[in-house]
């Protein structure tokens, strides 16, 4: 009885128009791993270590929410303070000591698993820059050197990485974050000035980054293979799709279950469910800016508008890319995604922004 109460007392606590759209994504990504999977064999061991893994991933995010949720903005603060640490401590031992994949040293690996401890860092540092945005706000102290240490330090574990897409992503939503505070020009404009010179730096002395670029711009620079079958696939599923599992073109993609996984739920599923899945993105977007056109508390308002961005933002990305619309970024979909770096970050930010709603309310 007291769980059973515990539970309702939940229910009613958070804000579920932001909570079951997630739900539903949830669900979307266990169908499309699933037939995903099946581009490993029908009865192969690798196949159904991925489904399980999947499975189990979905789980410890829905209770990772679940347990943040009931936290207080302090308490999520202390968090995210601890968890941005020690994804720093864990990002330089991933450069040290992790074997190159795919061109990057991303990924610490175990016996059973791997994680990307850059995962944690989003949601971790939009929370801890939020904090010292509104200190340097109130006070203009050193709050906001600090605050540009911690991105440097970030940005510079990015660009070793490389994670160029995740650069991009952080540095644009923390400057978003910046306008947000109503900062003085002559600061604003020379931090701006320093990310876009930094942006600039690495087309020139990243190979990777700059490949991207070219042959995005000039195709037929390198190969074109995945971003082709994703085209095909989109082109192929139609309106209403090839039914779930029967995909042939992008489960010729490498990647269908994790960066294209867009593409196998556009062949399968259809362009109409495709547009759905755009819209249930959208829903938690619009309740958090609502919400944040009502409040007055600044670090709420800093804090979720941050995180909206991020949510918002990698989403575009991913889809953006499938789409040939920008460059390949490397990017999952949000809860969609195979991968529990991703997924755990993901939830991570869900229930930050359920903690600052919830509290923004009972003020």
């Amino acid at each position: 009885m007291k769980n059973n109460h515990l539970s309702v007392s939940w229910w009613r606590s958070i804000d579920k128009i932001i909570f079951i759209p997630i739900l539903i994504l949830l669900f979307i990504g266990i169908i499309a791993i699933s037939s995903a999977s099946q581009k490993f064999g029908t009865i192969n061991l690798k196949s159904n270590l991925m489904w399980n893994k999947h499975l189990i991933f979905c789980i410890l995010s829905l209770f990772t929410i679940f347990i943040i949720s009931k936290l207080s903005t302090k308490q999520i603060i202390i968090l995210s303070i601890s968890l941005f640490s020690l994804s720093i401590i864990l990002c330089f031992t991933a450069l040290i000591i992790s074997q190159e994949t795919k061109g990057a040293t991303r990924w610490l690996n175990f016996i059973y698993f791997s994680i990307q401890p850059s995962e944690l860092a989003k949601p971790t540092f939009i929370i801890l820059s939020s904090l010292l945005f509104v200190r340097y706000k109130i006070k203009e102290d050193f709050s906001l050197i600090i605050n540009l240490f911690c991105l440097s330090l970030i940005s510079l574990i990015l660009i070793m990485q490389p994670d160029f897409g995740m650069l991009i992503l952080i540095c644009v939503v923390w400057v978003i974050q910046l306008l947000t505070i109503n900062i003085k020009s002559k600061i604003l404009y020379p931090i701006i000035s320093a990310i876009l010179g930094i942006f600039l730096l690495c087309f020139f002395i990243l190979d990777h980054v700059r490949f991207r670029i070219m042959n995005y711009l000039f195709s037929g620079i390198g190969d074109n293979y995945q971003i082709t079958k994703s085209i095909d696939s989109f082109k192929s599923g139609g309106f209403f799709g090839q039914g779930i599992g029967e995909g042939i073109i992008s489960k010729k993609l490498p990647d269908s279950h994790s960066d294209f996984v867009y593409a196998l739920i556009s062949e399968e599923l259809g362009i109409i469910v495709a547009i759905i899945i755009l819209f249930l993105y959208m829903i938690p977007y619009i309740r958090i800016h609502y919400i944040c056109q009502r409040s007055s508390n600044l670090f709420i308002i800093t804090s979720l508008t941050g995180l909206s961005n991020i949510f918002l933002f990698q989403t575009i990305i991913n889809i953006s890319s499938t789409l040939n619309i920008i460059p390949t970024k490397g990017m999952t979909l949000p809860f969609i995604s195979y991968g529990g770096s991703s997924l755990f970050s993901s939830a991570l930010l869900i229930g930050f922004i359920l903690v600052l709603i919830k509290d923004d309310i009972n003020e």
